[in-house]
């Protein structure tokens, strides 16, 4: 039989009275055993014991003991290593002798009315033996732990004598003899023990440590094959259920506090985390006793706060040798895979690892060396091997003296925000480059476009100079052929103006192309305020070729008009302003296929500026409309790229307007743009008239082209200046050296030396002498902001007589003020 678990035979009466032998004198006792009635106190779900020996013949009652308590309380002797005690039939003690204070660590007056369950482990085993009724187990001894205050546990032997056993339990009495096991000393129990176990799927203990032993007092042997809920508090097992549910149901850890019902009936507040296994239908569970202290509530509240809290906590001590790891919670251990147990006494650095910053790890020495709190980021490893970034923030923990024995840890597990981070930062790369790719190419293309405008342009100007060329030689051989006898010099100055002419025109010509294609520097650039009527008139010139010249080529009579209706005006870049406008014009010339009209019009719209773009051509059915604004849509075929309009829907964008197509199968298409309106007051640039005469200057004229130095020392020569060439420029910086001269002008783009490094070495000579660069990439120079270094006025080429004129007394004037 197992005498440790006896229960009562069913076939037993309640009142069947039965009688155990002591040596002293036959006690009668009921059929009804005590066991029974402590029974009524533990968890329903215990699995019943049987036990045959309780079906022996009962013996017959005698009369009432006659042995007490005093009998055997002056059996203890002075240093008898035996502690006695009397109990109720409640497991509660009367009485104890005088070694009570060295074994339960109580006085005889504490310790009266506690139960002796409260002190020694496995509760219900103990229960089990201490109330059986057999006679077997009379003589049997109890290997049992005791718990000491102090946290600590000792071995203890018991020994049973039943004095007198009623069917009241008030009224029933039972000696123990305990005695401390020999050769064994008191040893720590772990402050926060940590309950481990393993569960199959469905919460089915399969292991479980002896931390859930010593906390809820069922052998182990018990505890396996039972399900977790069945030791749940009743009011707590569905929430039991639920969460071994969600357990199985996700791959991430979780956690939940749980009440459980102890061997005694008391009620156990456990903090769980739990996790599925990976590979295999098992469950792990970590747990800690949360359960309150009934004499003294507030010693746990502060450490079971510490504990449900999700960031990791770790107290350190402050040592001569270091900060050893004093305490860690629940969510220390499971960030890192560490117990407390094997980190204490250790030093934090035991999660530091081969990628671990040893910088970070001075500066955190260095803070709490000098008391400080520090907050940092860096690398630790898992008990595992793992890294992971975390949080670290430290504060020291000062007495009221101001001294600091203690440093609390709060680290906490950044490593997805540090990988979402760095994710980010990678895609911000990506996106970067991707930005940067797709904004050269569409500088490509929109180069590619406006070259094509530009190409088509080209051909119409290539056909406008050779008209200016027509004249220009015409008249020139004339001249030359004119025999001196028959010269008729109306006639002669005649030819000359409308050489002059032509030459302007020509000059107009390739400075409505620059226009066209004047480079600028988004970054830089600022937008100006735009009179649209002068925006109009260099549109009517510019496109000229396409709408008139090149239509009539084709036999097409194209008509331009213009309408202005207000008196504001527009703020934007000018250049692109002009590109868009061109290009919708040459768009509207290939809508008209014999004749037709193309009106541009502006007038006021509220608070914009509204331009319009008519043409009476072909027009477009609805399916083109809605596509003709998206890139890389074209109805020319290969003779269009599709990006034009896609390009001035994004320039009228960037200004801040709005643009609509219009367009009727037939009757032709109006575009409309709209942009907000300023106001502007345009004055006409008024001339200084040029004086008479203008004082004769000492000029040097350098250029690599002879047939321009003739030209311009003629030019300046006619206005009484004394002018020297130099087509080479070294040996124009050695005649400067040695002679006076009031200005320089020189070409900028020479063979053996540009003019700007020409000037720097003038400079050097004779700092206050005027330098001006003559150049035919003067308007570029002008139109990208451009701020020659060392010059002092940019002249472009070609230059009139009356430009150059006004120049000349310019500087004059600034010398004499």
């Amino acid at each position: 039989m197992d005498g440790n678990k006896p229960e009562c035979s069913s076939d037993l009466k309640a009142t069947e009275p039965r009688t155990i032998g002591l040596g002293l004198r036959s006690l009668p006792i009921s059929s009804t055993s005590l066991s029974d009635q402590f029974r009524k106190g533990l968890p329903e779900r215990l699995p019943p014991r049987s036990d045959s020996s309780l079906s022996k013949p009962a013996i017959p009652l005698s009369s009432p003991p006659i042995a007490d308590w005093k009998l055997f309380a002056n059996l203890s002797l002075p240093g008898e290593n035996a502690v006695y005690s009397l109990h109720d039939g409640n497991g509660r003690f009367l009485e104890a002798t005088d070694g009570c204070q060295r074994l339960w660590k109580a006085s005889n007056e504490e310790i009266q009315g506690q139960d002796i369950a409260d002190f020694l482990l496995p509760r219900t085993s103990l229960l089990n033996w201490l109330l059986a009724i057999d006679t077997d187990s009379q003589r049997s001894t109890f290997s049992a732990t005791a718990l000491l205050k102090g946290q600590t546990y000792l071995p203890v032997e018991l020994k049973r004598i039943p004095l007198f056993i009623s069917p009241d339990p008030k009224q029933s009495r039972i000696v123990l003899k305990s005695v401390v096991a020999e050769a064994t000393l008191p040893q720590p129990l772990p402050e926060a023990l940590t309950l481990v176990s393993v569960h199959s799927h469905d919460g089915t203990f399969t292991e479980a440590n002896a931390s859930w032993i010593h906390c809820l007092g069922f052998l182990q042997k018990e505890m396996l094959g039972r399900n977790l809920a069945d030791f749940a508090h009743p009011l707590d097992r569905l929430a039991a259920k639920q969460f071994l549910a969600e357990l199985n149901a996700i791959d991430s850890s979780s956690r939940c506090l749980l009440r459980f019902v102890d061997s005694l009936g008391r009620q156990k507040s456990l903090l769980i985390e739990g996790n599925r296994i990976p590979g295999g239908n098992y469950l792990s569970l970590n747990a800690k006793d949360m359960t309150l202290d009934r004499e003294n509530p507030g010693s746990n509240l502060l450490k079971f706060g510490v504990e449900l809290v999700r960031e990791s906590i770790v107290m350190l001590s402050k040592s001569p040798s270091g900060f050893p790891i004093c305490y860690a919670n629940r969510a220390f251990e499971i960030l890192t895979g560490f117990t407390v147990s094997h980190v204490s006494g250790q030093e934090l650095s035991c999660l530091n690892g081969s990628k671990t910053d040893p910088e970070s790890i001075l500066n955190i020495n260095s803070a709490l060396y000098d008391n400080r709190a520090v907050s940092i980021e860096l690398l630790l490893y898992r008990k595992n091997g793992d890294p992971f970034w975390c949080k670290a923030n430290f504060f020291p923990l000062r007495d009221s003296t101001g001294k600091t024995h203690y440093f609390a840890a709060v680290i906490e597990d950044v490593t997805h925000e540090r990988e979402l981070a760095n994710e980010l930062e990678k895609r911000n790369r990506e996106l970067s480059q991707t930005l940067a790719t797709l904004e050269e190419t569409q500088n490509t293309v929109i180069q590619q476009e406006n070259l094509r405008a530009l190409g088509q342009m080209a051909s119409g100007i290539a056909h406008d100079f050779n008209n200016l060329l027509t004249p220009i030689l015409g008249f020139s051989e004339l001249l030359l052929n004119m025999p001196a006898e028959s010269r008729d010099n109306d006639k002669l100055e005649s030819f000359l103006k409308k050489i002059q002419v032509a030459a302007q025109d020509g000059a107009a010509v390739v400075s409505r192309l620059r226009e066209f294609y004047q480079a600028h520097n988004d970054e830089d650039e600022i937008f100006s305020v735009i009179n649209p009527e002068i925006l109009l008139g260099q549109l009517k010139d510019l496109t000229e070729h396409r709408w008139k010249i090149q239509a009539e080529g084709r036999g097409a009579n194209i008509r331009f008009e213009t309408d202005i209706r207000t008196a504001r005006c527009i703020r934007g870049n000018e250049s692109e302003l002009r590109q868009s406008l061109a290009n919708l014009v040459i768009n509207a010339v290939d809508a008209i296929k014999t004749g037709g009209t193309i009106t541009v019009s502006v007038k006021d719209l509220k608070d914009r500026v509204s331009i319009e773009v008519k043409d009476t051509g072909e027009g477009m059915p609805d399916n083109i409309q809605d596509k003709c604004l998206d890139a890389f849509y074209t109805t020319k075929g290969q003779l269009g790229t599709g990006l034009g309009l896609s390009i001035v829907s994004g320039i009228v964008e960037r200004h801040g307007g709005e643009i609509t197509i219009d367009s009727k199968v037939g009757e032709g298409t109006v575009i409309t743009m709209n942009f907000p309106a300023v106001e502007a007051d345009f004055t006409k640039e008024t001339l200084t008239p040029l004086p008479a005469e203008l004082a004769p200057l000492h000029i040097m004229l350098i250029d690599d082209e002879a047939i321009l130095l003739e030209v311009i020392s003629e030019l300046l020569g006619s206005g009484g200046h004394i002018v020297s060439c130099f087509t080479d420029p070294e040996l124009a910086i050695k005649d400067f050296s040695h002679k006076s001269y009031d200005l320089v002008i020189t070409d900028r783009a020479m063979p053996s030396m540009s003019g700007d490094q020409l000037a720097a070495k003038i400079k050097a000579l004779k700092p206050d002498v005027t330098v001006y660069l003559m150049t035919g990439f003067g308007d570029f120079i002008e139109g990208t902001g451009e701020n020659p270094d060392n010059i002092d006025a940019v002249l472009n080429k070609p230059v009139p007589l009356d430009t150059l004129n006004r120049k000349l007394a310019e500087m004059i004037s600034s010398k004499t003020a």
